[in-house]
């Protein structure tokens, strides 16, 4: 009876996954691309923020981003996570606001022509929106990876990919959150443009 209803319910969570890539804006996801490979180009920083398990999205992003060139002879793209500091975050927020566990790293860093990568399901992690709108303010621009309802980070980015799903449904949209990353860095191998960069 249990295997039964596994294989039910797998079949049920692989239509979710199935229904969010459908709805997927490839315009937008062009715009994204190409704003990376501007990034690498200009060598300019990704930063890449979240909370919880977008935290650890946050993280393998800086991973597959960072790590996937390190056989280009000149450079790598430079990716800071706003996520993996845990004593520095915990400082912010515990002797400011958490609003500003990011923001208050980035005024370290982060310059005219950088990008911030902000993934949130549900697009109202206050930190998440005020790191855009001041990767905004600072010349940069912000890219948002939002589900549910779109909330306040689809407004605040310059370039958002907002694929709605149920409020309260995290595991979908995390996990599709984590197909994108995994689908641009296979993507970024076989671009002729960014290949044309290794040497």
């Amino acid at each position: 009876m249990r295997k039964e209803k596994l294989i039910q319910h797998s079949a049920d969570y692989q239509k979710k996954l199935n229904d969010l890539f459908d709805q997927i804006d490839f315009d937008v996801l062009e715009q994204i691309t190409s704003t990376i490979i501007d990034v690498y180009k200009n060598e300019k920083t990704i930063y890449v923020a979240g909370n919880g398990g977008s935290a650890a999205t946050a993280s393998h992003y800086k991973v597959d981003f960072g790590f996937f060139v390190r056989y280009f002879k000149k450079k790598r793209i430079k990716v800071v996570s706003l996520t993996d500091h845990s004593p520095l975050m915990t400082a912010i927020g515990n002797d400011n606001s958490y609003d500003e566990v990011f923001t208050q790293q980035m005024q370290d860093y982060f310059s005219k022509g950088d990008v911030l990568i902000a993934i949130s399901a549900s697009g109202n992690s206050m930190n998440v929106v005020k790191a855009a709108e001041y990767a905004n303010e600072l010349g940069g621009t912000s890219i948002g990876l939002v589900g549910f309802e779109g909330g306040k980070l689809k407004d605040a980015c310059k370039i958002c990919l907002f694929t709605p799903n149920p409020k309260g449904d995290y595991g979908p949209i995390e996990d599709l959150h984590m197909i994108i990353c995994h689908m641009l860095v296979s993507y970024l191998r076989q671009d002729e443009e960014f290949m044309s960069l290794y040497e």
